[in-house]
């Protein structure tokens, strides 16, 4: 068989195939186009989610004829000049394949005017062929229609996504893309019905603002190294098992990124578990140079020149910004989105702070909690982040507890419950990862050391972890190929299942991706030391004592939620509790 070149309709059909995969990255592309053009407003209209029609309207720059008919050439580009200029993009396309390659397995039309000229310029294309080129009267910037998109390659097209599936992609899409730049006015329409019609925002918080839904919280991080990011965080009671409910955003693109996703996913702490993936997103800048944008023929993926810096960068972004979870949720975002079941992941944060530590003691009436906080020394650290001034758990009334397990509080014309075997959790749990840290955790020798048996996976899963086991304040040996002996626990656990403790934790499976396996599983094993050694439902409090622990909240991180992602306070308004009895009427 001899070597022959392949025509360039051939060769444009092949490279179609490696940029436009489908309606949705038709309208990347496009748009990604528009928005270079400088486009302030930019309008998407999709037919049959794209396989009739798809067509971009734009108020950009527009295009002369010359310019108009180059762009249709394979390579032909005004982004980039030379081999270096591709280790410095600003640009969100620059490869000079999106118009041949769409041209080439569909009928394209393109209209387009720059501000100079009266008339615009009309370009036909039909499956790679020009059909006709013409003056046009149209408006300023660039129309671009494309119909019966792959009608010339019948393969591609029969394995073509349902209508649905491209309007959900492209939906999705846009949203991220309207975050990155809230300085442009985007709409989508489909099937003639208007359903996007996102304004012109000065910031992307603002633009956040009419996206989102829930308890957020903000976020903005950069350091000395020209990185930045910027985002919003949602509850973790509001995950969803789609990993694209958090969107991610570099250097202005929209991109799917395993390793900023994992760092995301870290920065929730132990509050998700594995197929768990937290609500918002993360605008991430970084120096051109040191990101690769030309890696996949979408310009969907990225590959970073650092990706361990990138990864701490962003958990500790993530880390910070979920300590700020703090006020409650309402009655209606809890009614909306169902709470999280035990994690599988984690992550840590550090700060200066003081010592404190809950002691159980039983009394003739009923269980008791007590709160004894030692100020200052090389003691426990806790995370001190600033309360938000809107709510502090200290300026609750407590009013009693109910069920055995909720605390029932009034506040400023509203009612709040407490969960107070979650609230416990989240402080046990902060205390205990901060405690290791600082090395300062407290350990009870036994008189009678407990054998657990943990099979012959557990001894490995313990000789791995070993280290970790000490931090915490265990002093366990093995006893024989499957059994471990324990002659030293946490304090914390006294008078609590420790064996359960060490059998949960040797059973953990540690994460597959690289820098960040040992963070998460140290904190699933603080998770379940501090679930085990927290007041149980079935304990009766006095006021006394849910005020130590409200005020406790107070002083620690990420209050909002236990450290399995349950919320540990709801309020109910005045309004709803009226509605519950008709006095809305």
């Amino acid at each position: 068989m001899k070597i022959k070149v392949l025509p360039d309709i051939v060769v444009n059909q092949i490279s179609a195939g490696e940029v436009v995969e489908r309606p949705s990255s038709v309208v990347r592309e496009l748009v990604e186009n528009a928005l270079d053009a400088g486009a302030a407003d930019i309008a998407v209209i999709l037919e049959q989610g794209g396989h009739s029609l798809i067509r971009i309207v734009d108020n950009g720059c527009g295009m002369e004829r010359d310019d108009a008919l180059l762009a249709l050439e394979r390579h032909a580009t005004s982004k980039i000049s030379a081999a270096d200029d591709l280790l410095n993009i600003h640009t969100l396309g620059f490869r000079g394949e999106a118009l041949p390659s769409i041209a080439a397995v569909a009928k394209l039309r393109i209209r387009t005017r720059i501000a100079e000229h009266e008339l615009g310029t009309e370009v036909v294309v039909h499956g790679g062929a020009i059909k006709a080129v013409q003056p046009v009267a149209c408006t300023l910037g660039t129309e671009i229609e494309v119909r019966s998109l792959f009608f010339n390659t019948p393969a591609r097209r029969k394995f073509l996504k349902s209508p649905r599936n491209e309007e959900l992609r492209v939906r999705q899409w846009l949203t991220g893309t309207a975050l990155a730049h809230p300085q442009v006015r985007l709409r989508l329409t489909l099937d003639g019905r208007e359903v996007l019609n996102l304004p012109r925002r000065a910031t992307s918080a603002e633009r956040a603002e009419g996206l989102f839904r829930g308890a957020m919280v903000p976020f903005e991080e950069s350091d000395a190294y020209g990185t930045a990011a910027c985002g919003v965080a949602a509850h973790p009671s509001q995950a969803s098992a789609d990993a694209g409910s958090f969107l991610i955003l570099v250097n202005g693109r929209v991109v799917s990124d395993r390793l900023i996703l994992k760092a995301v996913k870290e920065g929730f702490s132990s509050t998700l578990k594995d197929r768990e993936f937290p609500i918002g997103y993360i605008s991430l800048s970084v120096t051109p140079a040191k990101v690769d944008v030309n890696v996949h023929p979408q310009k969907s993926e990225v590959r970073f020149a650092d990706p361990q810096s990138i990864f701490l960068f962003v958990r500790g972004a993530l880390l910070r910004a979920t300590a700020e979870l703090r006020a409650p949720l309402s009655y209606a975002q809890v009614a909306r989105y169902p709470a999280a079941t035990p994690p599988e992941t984690a992550a840590y944060v550090q700060a200066p702070g003081v010592q404190a530590a809950f002691d159980y003691r039983p009394a003739a009436s009923a269980p008791a909690l007590s709160l004894q906080i030692a100020e200052g020394g090389g003691g426990a650290a806790e995370f001190e982040a600033t309360p938000k001034p809107s709510f502090r758990f200290s300026d609750l009334r407590y009013i009693g507890q109910a069920l055995q397990c909720y605390l029932f509080c009034e506040y400023d014309g509203s009612l709040y419950v407490v969960d107070m075997h979650a609230a416990h959790e989240r402080y046990n749990y902060n205390l205990i990862r901060n405690s290791s840290r600082a090395q300062s955790v407290s350990s009870q020798q036994l008189l009678m050391p407990m054998s657990v048996d943990v099979g012959q996976a557990g001894i490995d899963r313990f000789r791995e972890n070993r280290e970790i086991f000490v931090a915490y304040g265990f002093m366990i040996e093995e006893s024989s190929e499957t059994a471990l002996l324990i002659r030293a626990i946490p304090a914390l656990l006294v008078g609590h299942d420790a064996a359960g403790v060490v059998r949960e934790s040797v059973a953990l499976e540690e994460g597959d991706v690289a820098g960040g396996a040992l963070s998460e599983y140290v904190d699933r094993v603080a998770a379940r030391i501090a679930c085990h050694a927290s007041v149980r439902s079935g304990k009766n409090l006095c006021a006394e004592e849910a005020y130590a622990l409200f005020a406790a909240l107070d002083r620690t991180e990420f209050s909002a939620a236990c450290p399995h992602g349950r919320p540990i306070i709801v309020r109910f308004g005045e309004s709803d509790i009226e509605r519950w009895f008709g006095r809305d009427r």
